[in-house]
């Protein structure tokens, strides 16, 4: 059973307008696999869900980075070097590492390109097969941790909304031209709901596994309030089944889920 403790923080990063990433010391968070998270307490408010950035268990430190959408991360991005949050942790199904010697991609989209880079850190050394990255963004200045994917030697295909970087538009053409040429590859994903259901779409053809983390609002983070469902195979005569995104995921294969 998950049990709330408390974390100090070791150092704050900015890397981007609006957002923060707050790189924190815990024994207990770096068991995580990328694509777990841990629920936050927020003065006042529920707690906030957020995906590990890194985990880096050899000086014991993980990183959380959020994007100001409220009063909630607003209050997270104003914390300071020191201070401690109150958290719960590692919670959900991260991402299963890579297969074998199939080719690889990840796509991250927003704020969900940090479980993305946590993958790469945690096996990407380890590949003896290609391996690409694509992210995308709303704009250039949105598109985080682009240079830690390169001090990791790997050059990030980019894709933003208003062109302003890379490709002028969504990541999923860049995902399609992926899948034309690696028919035996695999891939992970994170990112909002309408651009994990097209990489979905992109990816039916894999042979190897697709893996997509989900963004989702949650109440209590465990599997008891029922906040957070998703619809799932199998669609029975009644309709889809529904998965608890807290527990069942954040991370789920692709034909696990309905769109």
């Amino acid at each position: 059973m998950a049990h709330a403790f408390k974390v100090r923080i070791d150092e704050v990063r900015v890397p981007a307008p609006d957002h923060a990433e707050l790189i924190v010391h815990s024994g207990e968070l770096i068991k995580a696999r990328p694509g777990q998270f841990c629920h936050v307490l927020t003065p006042g408010m529920l707690r906030r869900p957020i995906s590990f950035s890194r985990i880096d268990r050899a000086r014991e430190r993980v990183g959380l980075l959020v994007q100001v959408v409220g009063s909630g991360t607003r209050w997270m991005a104003e914390r300071q070097a020191g201070e401690w949050l109150d958290v719960l942790g590692p919670l959900g199904r991260g991402f299963d590492p890579p297969e074998g010697e199939r080719p690889w991609l990840l796509v991250g989209g927003g704020v969900g390109i940090p479980p993305i880079f946590a993958a790469l850190e945690a096996w990407g050394a380890q590949r003896t097969s290609s391996l690409e990255v694509v992210l995308g963004a709303r704009f250039k200045d949105y598109l985080i941790m682009t240079d830690d994917f390169r001090r990791m030697a790997v050059e990030p295909a980019l894709a933003t909304d208003d062109g302003s970087a890379g490709h002028r538009g969504t990541v999923v053409p860049l995902v399609e031209e992926w899948v034309s040429q690696h028919p035996q590859g695999q891939l992970m994903a994170c990112g909002p709901t309408p651009m994990l259901a097209a990489v979905s779409r992109a990816a039916a053809s894999l042979a190897g596994p697709v893996q997509l983390a989900l963004e989702q609002r949650m109440g209590c983070g465990i599997g008891a309030c029922l906040a957070c469902v998703v619809p799932a195979e199998p669609v029975g005569p009644e309709g889809p089944r529904y998965r608890r995104v807290c527990t069942d995921g954040p991370v789920f294969r692709r034909e696990e889920l309905v769109f």
